[in-house]
């Protein structure tokens, strides 16, 4: 007999744990499912200060057994916390993820934007950047929904977040020995996640899959949740 095991829903920069609410409930018949919130963290510098938060949560709730779903930022924690607590994951879902570290390019681009929010404030910031979360031709009222909903997001928080993402290793050797499952999934037009490079990690282990949403950038959770929900259910009910 299978042992129960909790589903851990841990998002991106610059949303909040509210990006679930469209899946969330669907997922909640099989399993438990938890969204731990932190977007109004601003005391941790690096990926592995939030992966020890998540930790701290988990073992306040009595949780050992996982299945990790990271989005975006999310990804990074998840692997952080795959590489501390192995024995605690049962599976692990990269959605709209990467196990690469940033190159310089992309680490001097987060700088800038680091620099952009300290001098302008995260509104400007969340106003910008939320557009390119989503495909090319998501309805623009919904678009400034989101944006509505997360401008207030604290500069502090959002700047620790950026640091600490811009701050992570290269973990694709977490995907490589990985005991347990891994599923890549992927938005066929998402404006933030190379596609093609992100499909490679596949090739690192057989127990990785890909899962490739079509009309979707990289908040596939609200712009195709039906789609979404079938690929995560049908991710966790082997398990």
């Amino acid at each position: 007999m299978q042992t129960p095991f909790s589903v851990i829903l841990i998002h991106g920069h610059g949303v909040d744990a509210s990006i679930w609410d469209s899946i969330h409930a669907d997922l909640a018949l099989d399993h438990p499912v938890l969204k731990p919130d932190v977007a109004r963290l601003t005391s941790h510098a690096t990926i592995e200060a939030y992966a020890e938060e998540l930790n701290a949560r988990l073992q306040a709730a009595s949780i050992n057994d996982v299945v990790l779903v990271g989005h975006s930022m999310g990804g990074y924690i998840a692997l952080a916390f795959a590489e501390r607590y192995p024995t605690q994951v049962r599976g692990l879902v990269l959605y709209h993820s990467t196990a690469y570290a940033d190159d310089e390019d992309r680490k001097a681009q987060r700088r800038q934007l680091i620099e952009t929010m300290r001098t302008q404030g995260g509104a400007q910031f969340i106003e910008k950047q939320l557009p390119k979360m989503v495909a090319p031709d998501y309805p623009a009222e919904k678009v400034q929904e989101l944006i509505d909903r997360y401008r207030d997001l604290p500069t502090d928080a959002l700047i620790a977040g950026m640091e600490a993402i811009a701050g992570r290793p290269d973990r694709t050797n977490i995907l490589r020995d990985a005991p347990f499952p891994i599923l890549l999934v992927l938005g066929k037009e998402d404006q933030l996640i190379p596609l093609e490079k992100t499909k490679k990690l596949a090739e690192l282990s057989d127990r990785i899959r890909v899962a490739l949403i079509d009309n979707a950038g990289h908040l596939s959770m609200v712009e195709q949740p039906e789609a979404s929900q079938t690929i995560l259910r049908d991710f966790v009910k082997p398990l």
